[in-house]
């Protein structure tokens, strides 16, 4: 992984999985939205079933994400979600 970066997982019971080096995450906890860049500090939450978007560079991505559980760490970010998929 680059210096700097954020190592996302993405992870679903049916399959669906993302594994991808990013600069920023943005997603839709229960007590509100929040954002995630390298260095964040540690914390547990539940997401409300929603949009997440994730930066890498200029480039933005959304992935619909349904109830779900994250862990940020200050280099990486894991989602377990019921069902995910992406968004065009």
């Amino acid at each position: 992984m680059e210096e700097g970066k954020i190592a996302l997982k993405i992870i679903t019971p049916d399959g669906f999985s993302i594994t991808e080096d990013v600069d920023e995450v943005v997603a839709p906890g229960t007590e509100g939205e929040f954002g995630v860049l390298y260095g964040h500090t540690h914390f547990i939450t539940t997401l409300s079933t929603g949009i997440l978007t994730f930066r890498q560079g200029k480039t933005v991505k959304k992935v619909q994400v349904a109830s779900a559980y994250a862990k940020v760490e200050p280099d990486n970010v894991l989602i377990l979600s019921d069902s995910a998929g992406f968004v065009e």
